[in-house]
């Protein structure tokens, strides 16, 4: 691993551990770039910061594609942050920084069952309320099989189950509640 990354890595750590309250967004996170990139298998692996036009700059010259819709103006962070199932299936790991400061891997860069549940998935969505997501692993397709990609439509309503969820991985991801 990178110095640079030790570096910035234990930045994030310590300002958790050392703070009562945070908002996460991309001037806190500053944390870009491609870590790996593997065409031939399909897998990318990116900094929470990399901006979308950047990620598919880089998979153009492979003739890949991203298999869901984003704007080139927003990072992947941001993306898997408020997305939906249309990234959730794209997701195959994840690397976290959580309430108590630690650094959390879930998943890899293959397809594979999973047994319990499947983390990295899971999380997408939950708009940085849970965990500093630093780097994302995710699937591309070949540029030909992938179609015009439009916004997803979301549904707004919020379920009692939805809530209940959501309250019970904040108090594992963020037991200290520093996570706004």
């Amino acid at each position: 691993m990178n110095k640079s990354i030790d570096t910035r890595i234990q930045q994030l750590q310590n300002l958790v551990k050392t703070s009562d309250s945070l908002t996460i967004n991309s001037t806190l996170l500053d944390y870009s770039g491609v870590v790996e990139y593997y065409p031939e298998e399909l897998v990318i692996t990116v900094k929470a910061s990399t901006k979308i036009a950047e990620i598919k700059t880089q998979l153009a010259q492979n003739n890949q594609a991203l298999s869901f819709y984003a704007q080139d103006d927003q990072s992947i962070g941001a993306v898997y942050a408020n997305g939906g199932q249309d990234i959730s299936d794209s997701v195959l790991g994840i690397q976290i920084i959580d309430g108590n400061g630690d650094t959390l891997t879930f998943g890899g860069q293959v397809m594979k069952n999973v047994a319990g549940y499947d983390v990295a998935r899971l999380l997408v969505g939950s708009k940085g309320r849970l965990a500093i997501i630093t780097q994302i692993s995710f699937k591309v397709l070949p540029s030909a099989y992938v179609g015009e990609l439009l916004p997803p439509v979301k549904n707004k309503s919020t379920s009692i189950l939805r809530f209940d969820i959501e309250q019970r991985l904040k108090s594992v991801f963020d037991p200290r509640n520093i996570f706004k």
